[in-house]
């Protein structure tokens, strides 16, 4: 079955399961009207006759009227469900169309100074972020983009994340609930600062004395408001305590209103935190870094660690009860129940506090990837790489570049080996040589985080990747064009004199400055790039370059992109070839486009 048929039969199934709950649901609320007058005429019954078997009656017509209530809600969050889990899996068809549109593009992430992520696409709108992400948490969110930012960080890691990337794209099911938990929750990174900050905080009670007067004074209440009931002693006195009560709780009302704004806000971000470490705690993984991961998760007390949130999430839930007026007068009137509710988030917090931060890790991990795994699904012929750690290394078979349909996509393929080695590659313009660039630099980035490639085969050596593509002027700085070159080349210099290790993609050296300089620069430089510890890939209109490799035989090899004019039409096969580019086609295309009308003269 191929993907399209695979989601739409998805969605099938959940139109089926909506349908059969939306028929249940249907009757529901005609059957709590009749079951409640029902109940209020054998209550009115009883009251007129005072037969025992009709209050019975009552009370079973009663009981059935908040039976159906909780049904009711039962069936409508199964709809919702289902709704949403459609809504997925159309999101999955609409990616496969190559419509990423719903997905969160990681715009807050593009940086035009990093080594490389600007260059290649990496954030904004139609990037590989794009295209790959499904996160639903803010942590796993953040994740994907460190994967990407910095991938060579995590090169001692590639094969252990490639097998559980391979464990979760073939459960489709796992991988799609975690998005249905937190599905049209905007969860903000102010709502992990608020957390963060809360679980941080030092105590704001004075415990001991706390815990005696929110025990103690309420018994004294309780005890005097009995005794007051027999007439032993005198009603001011339980009303004198139950005032005494609310001056204490009046006292910590501040406190009481700094933790209700900082944590109750969240409480329904925290059960879907706890729904989705109860997803991980429940399931069986076979990979070891899965499995990894739900160790972390371990907890040296009864409670697992859902349950653990559950418990603090109920708290909440029970301050936002005390919000009703009357239950507050009554609660705090006569047990001072806010004090005991602060007493108890503060235990909490303190029980917790160093171990919540670590299953947020778990939860982000397992988030990013899951969107990791998802685009592995839905790439079932890419390739999981192989990283090689002696010497360097990069041998792909008919690579393409996974932002490019598959259909319409040019593949290629390129082997380098050993330090020092330069590819060369020349071609016209639109020939695809900056395509062909950002296509093994996009691939590299995949392998160095454990995603598939799109290859038949890529080996590689995990190494860190600087390129210069798209350099731009800035007004703001006043930099021309040439001296964000320079400065971006320096870059890469500075990280090279430092020992750095780097595999380097540079396209059009120079292009800010006239030719005869651009040549002698760009001449220059790779004699410079030489002396260290590197490898790379120029593109470049300069043919003058490919003559180098007589110079250096053994670390210059000529790439090009040819192109041909073939009936007044320009012919481009996308494909790379050894050699130096024969044919150029600036002319013919300003003539082609009415910018020139004859053949320029001498």
């Amino acid at each position: 079955m191929d993907l399209m048929q695979h989601y739409n039969q998805r969605i099938e199934e959940f139109n089926n399961e909506r349908f059969t709950q939306a028929v249940k649901q249907k009757y529901i609320p005609i059957c709590r009207v009749v079951s409640f007058l029902v109940s209020i005429y054998f209550i009115y019954s009883y009251i007129s006759e005072a037969h025992p078997w009709k209050a019975g009656i009552a009370v079973l017509f009663l009981g059935g009227f908040l039976f159906l209530g909780w049904l009711d809600a039962m069936l409508k969050r199964k709809i919702q469900q289902c709704d949403r889990l459609i809504e997925i899996n159309q999101q999955e068809i609409n990616a496969l169309n190559g419509d990423y549109s719903t997905f969160n593009s990681g715009k807050e992430f593009v940086d035009h100074e990093h080594p490389y992520t600007n260059d290649l696409d990496i954030f904004g709108e139609n990037s590989l972020f794009q295209c790959i992400n499904r996160t639903a948490t803010i942590f796993g969110n953040n994740r994907l983009a460190d994967y990407f930012k910095n991938a060579y960080r995590f090169k001692q890691e590639i094969l252990e994340r490639q097998t559980g990337i391979r464990e979760l794209s073939e459960n489709v099911t796992f991988c799609q609930q975690i998005r249905l938990i937190f599905f049209g929750l905007n969860i903000s990174e102010d709502d992990r600062t608020t957390w963060k900050e809360w679980l941080q905080s030092s105590a704001i009670l004075k415990q001991v004395f706390l815990k005696i007067l929110s025990i103690g004074l309420p018994l004294v209440t309780i005890s005097a408001i009995i005794l007051s009931s027999f007439g032993i002693i005198v009603f001011q006195i339980p009303t004198m305590l139950v005032l005494l009560q609310f001056f204490f709780v009046t006292i910590y009302g501040r406190i009481t209103i700094k933790v209700h704004t900082a944590i109750t806000s969240k409480f329904g971000i925290l059960q879907k935190y706890a729904q989705c470490l109860e997803l991980i705690e429940n399931t069986n993984f076979k990979s070891l870094h899965l499995q990894k991961l739900k160790e972390g998760l371990s907890y040296e007390g009864e409670l697992q660690p859902s349950k653990v949130i559950k418990s603090l999430a109920n708290l909440m839930n029970m301050m936002d009860s005390n919000l009703n007026l009357l239950v507050s007068a009554a609660l705090n009137g006569l047990f001072m129940f806010n004090l005991h509710l602060l007493l108890a988030v503060e235990k909490w917090k303190i029980e917790h506090r160093n171990l919540i931060p670590q299953w947020f890790e778990v939860i982000a991990e397992m988030d990013a990837l899951a969107s990791i795994a998802n685009f592995a699904y839905n790439n079932p012929e890419y390739t999981y790489p192989k990283p090689m750690y002696e010497e360097f290394v990069l041998k792909a078979a008919n690579m393409g570049h996974p932002l490019i349909p598959k259909k319409s996509c040019v593949t290629n393929s390129i082997e380098i080996k050993g330090w020092n080695q330069f590819c060369i590659i020349t071609g016209a313009n639109m020939s695809g040589k900056s395509t062909f660039l950002r296509t093994v630099g996009t691939n590299y980035i995949l392998a160095l985080t454990g995603a598939p490639v799109f290859a038949d085969e890529f080996t590689f050596y995990p190494i860190e990747l600087h390129s210069s593509i798209r350099t731009s002027d800035s007004l703001s700085k006043n930099e021309s064009y040439f001296y964000a070159e320079l400065k971006r080349l320096k870059q890469i210099i500075g990280e090279l004199e430092k020992g750095h290790q780097k595999f380097i993609l540079l396209d059009e050296i120079l292009k800010g400055t006239n030719s005869k300089d651009k040549q002698a620069g760009s001449i220059a430089l790779i004699h410079q790039l030489l002396r260290y510890k590197l490898a790379g890939m120029f593109a470049t209109h300069d043919l003058a370059l490919g003559e180098l490799k007589n110079h250096y035989p053994e670390n210059i090899n000529n790439l090009c992109f040819e192109i041909e004019i073939m009936n007044d039409q320009l012919q481009i096969d996308y494909k790379l070839h050894e050699g130096i580019c024969k044919n150029l086609n600036a002319t013919f295309l300003m003539k082609n486009m009415g910018i020139l009308m004859d053949e320029p003269g001498v």
